[in-house]
């Protein structure tokens, strides 16, 4: 696994991580948010949010605008 990015986020950090795949013969990107709760140690839920043919690790975290209170805060 390798860390191509992290950014704090409502008090968690979102990262965006790249690991090889044996399944697909290639190397997969995805986007990881870790909430405060599980920066301290503690178990979260795991949500998936797997995207359409035509769309990137980034969809979700670009069109829903999850980090929109960060932006909302540099304005």
């Amino acid at each position: 696994m390798h860390i191509l990015s992290e950014h704090k986020c409502f008090d968690g950090l979102q990262l965006r991580v790249r690991h090889p795949s044996a399944v697909n013969h290639c190397e997969m990107t995805y986007s990881l948010y870790l909430p405060p709760q599980a920066l301290a140690g503690g178990r979260v839920p795991l949500l998936y949010w797997l995207s359409g043919l035509t769309c990137t690790d980034e969809n979700f975290t670009q069109k829903a605008e999850a980090n929109y209170q960060d932006r909302k805060s540099v304005v």
